[in-house]
């Protein structure tokens, strides 16, 4: 029998999160601090070669899909090649990445032909100036205009916006109205209290409960999507009109551990089953 990855809460780890890099370049204020920031050495990163070597053994042991993220995984040169090492190996069903979007418009070609499946492109905001806030940079254009290219592309597209009370929580109708026009998956995800900068507080979670209002106040009865798989985080929901499909990633509110079956690796070399996991 293959050997499997189990915990000790009985879960099979079947999705690797590998963070290719620690360095970002952006300065979400939920994320990373912004002057105090200590990068790792060079010396402390896993090297690509690693990265596969690893990557080949959990795959061998019951991994099936790899997600690249970082910090910013598009800040690290010639990444195309570590995708395209990763989907040679032998049982791997497919190959995503994470990104802020801001890279990505010129390297969605080599992406694609690299072997990558899909990205999941983190945007909280459709406001230059709120953009721009919660980032630290001027990038909003840049981040849209990649969404639209990689669609264009074929790649599978999804939007990860952070709702936070009193930041960006004015703006879920709007972002369900662009996963209406556009057929892109939008998901929205509660604060969680990961943030290096310390600004986490309970009363800045706008929970899932709310955006199911507000959404269907504006939109009507919203309906859960059937046969979606119940380890994914995102509880996937269409509108009655048959409309776009957008997910909501309640963490904090509607933990879904006992499902969970991602295992992650930092770049620094260290394993965990967990983002709270210290």
């Amino acid at each position: 029998m293959k050997t499997k990855l189990i915990d000790n809460y009985g879960r099979i780890a079947k999705k690797l999160r590998v963070s290719v890099t620690d360095r970002c370049n952006m300065r979400c204020r939920y994320c990373m601090p912004k002057n105090n920031t200590k990068w790792f050495d060079d010396s402390e990163v896993l090297t690509f070669d690693e990265i596969v070597r690893l990557s080949s053994i959990l795959v061998s042991l019951g991994v099936e899909k790899i997600r690249l993220t970082g910090g910013e995984p598009l800040v690290m040169p010639s990444i195309e090649n570590l995708i395209t090492s990763i989907t040679k190996i032998r049982h791997i069903k497919s190959v995503g990445l994470t990104t802020n979007g801001l890279l990505l418009f010129d390297k969605v070609e080599e992406l694609k032909s690299s072997g990558l499946e899909s990205v999941n492109i983190s945007l909280d905001s459709f406001k230059d100036d709120r953009f721009r806030i919660i980032t630290g940079v001027n990038g909003l254009t840049k981040v849209i205009n990649s969404i639209h290219k990689a669609k264009d592309a074929g790649l599978n597209v999804k939007i990860n916006m952070v709702v936070v009370r009193g930041w960006n929580d004015d703006e879920v109708v709007e972002f369900a109205n662009f996963a209406r026009r556009t057929g892109i998956t939008v998901r929205f995800i509660e604060f969680m209290p990961l943030d290096g900068t310390g600004e986490w507080r309970s009363e800045l979670v706008f929970s899932k409960k709310e955006m199911v209002e507000k959404l269907e106040s504006n939109f009507g009865k919203m309906f859960p999507l059937l046969g979606q798989d119940i380890s994914t985080p995102a509880e996937l929901y269409s509108f009655s009109d048959g409309e776009g499909t957008i997910g909501f990633i309640p963490s904090v509110t509607e933990p879904f551990c006992n499902q969970c079956d991602r295992i992650r690796l930092t770049s620094d070399g260290r394993f965990l089953t967990c983002l709270f996991e210290n």
